[in-house]
């Protein structure tokens, strides 16, 4: 199942990533401000070079201070005025573009993992499909050569498959999620027959005369774990298809398994795992860790400031600042979360995602700013054990 661990690596990835693209439509609004007092080569129109170059270091120099509080002014050429406000117009409105698409992609990268899960799923049914159709195609082929055909359709039989076809809920939501392995058959027969069919524990149970319901399950869940789980092939095929699969793998495995658990026994009925054990909350949790920290980016960063002694925050690497950030947003704005659950948690993540020494850094500037913060009144928690490290 997904955990919150998890929702806070997916949306702190999309906030390196929001973080990037202010960086990137900043230097695309530069870029607007020297196209437009450059000169034209093309233009049989005689221009004053000189002017040309003082309008656009003025220009360049108010659009780089606009960011910068303290040295920001008003040009006192009206032509210059007008195109840093274009530039920062501009560069406002792809925040605000690339804002909404990554605050979206923030569930819908949750929501790839119900896919990822749904389509293995749905994989069992396709290679019970292509033990029918090889089977067939001896069948035929033996039947015109005069030989005796012995072709076993012992998966395309499983009773645990049957169930999965008549499950209403199951084939409901494979609608709802689009999936479709149609346009992957090719590749299904290739995995059946050069995978699936040379692996010995299948092959067991594809030769056995009748299978009972107790065998079924068994070899269907041995495909998961020891086929689509454990074969590089496979795993190749969805970190394709999905970019988020290594971080994804080990949450989709627990809710494969947990699903064709659900009908371990021929009388229970089918039920699909859920992501998470409470999703509405978990899902509204991570949107508000995602907006919240933009939202109140300017003030987080100047929480940092006032503790990075001898430090410029320029200097600080992106993906500990973004860290720093969350953390603090989670602190101050998440009053039912324990300080010592955050800071642990930013920690473990700081590991894997930013530099070897981050790990120390992260852990010493949220120690001292939850301190501070407690004994200000602006870290407010109200249970036990939530403000300590106890």
């Amino acid at each position: 199942m997904i955990n919150r661990r998890s929702l806070r690596i997916k949306a702190f990835k999309n906030l390196y990533a929001y973080e990037s693209c202010k960086g990137a439509n900043i230097l695309l609004g530069s870029d607007m401000i020297g196209q437009k007092f450059s000169p034209d080569l093309n233009s049989m129109e005689i221009v004053d070079k000189a002017e040309l170059k003082r309008k656009k270091l003025l220009a360049e120099e108010g659009f780089g201070n606009h960011f910068d509080i303290e040295k920001r002014a008003i040009s006192p050429d009206p032509e210059v005025e007008n195109e840093v406000t274009e530039a920062l117009d501009f560069v406002k409105k792809q925040n605000q573009t690339d804002l909404k698409r990554l605050s979206k992609d923030v569930l819908d990268e949750a929501s790839n993992v119900t896919k990822d899960h749904l389509s293995i799923i749905a994989l069992l049914e396709e290679l019970a499909f292509q033990n029918k159709k090889l089977a067939d195609e001896k069948k035929s082929r033996t039947t015109i050569l005069g030989e005796k055909a012995q072709s076993s359709t012992n998966l395309y039989d499983n009773k645990v498959i049957t169930k999965l076809k008549g499950a209403e809920i199951y084939q409901n939501l494979k609608k709802d999620y689009k999936i479709n392995w149609s346009n992957h058959s090719d590749q299904i027969r290739d995995w059946y027959k050069g995978v699936l069919n040379k692996d010995e524990s299948f092959r067991e149970y594809i030769k056995k005369e009748s299978t009972n319901y107790e065998e079924d399950w068994v070899i269907l869940d041995y495909i998961c774990r020891g086929v689509i789980f454990k074969n590089d092939i496979f795993t190749s095929f969805f970190e394709d298809i999905d970019l988020d699969w290594s971080e994804n793998k080990p949450i989709v495995r627990s809710l494969v398994l947990k699903t064709i658990k659900s009908i371990k026994e021929e009388s229970d009925e089918f039920q699909i795992a859920d992501i998470s054990y409470n999703w509405e909350d978990d899902s509204e949790y991570v949107m508000e860790l995602f907006k919240v920290t933009t939202k109140e980016n300017d003030y987080l960063e100047s929480l940092l400031v006032g503790k990075l002694e001898n430090w410029d925050i320029e200097r600080v690497a992106m993906t500990d600042k973004v860290i720093l950030k969350m953390a603090l947003a989670e602190l101050i704005y998440f009053p039912s979360i324990p300080t010592k659950v955050t800071i642990n948690e930013f920690i473990e993540i700081s590991k894997t995602f930013s530099t070897p020494k981050s790990k120390k850094f992260v852990n010493g500037i949220l120690d001292k700013l939850t301190a501070d913060l407690i004994e200000q009144g602006i870290i407010r928690k109200s249970g036990r054990g939530l403000l300590d490290n106890k």
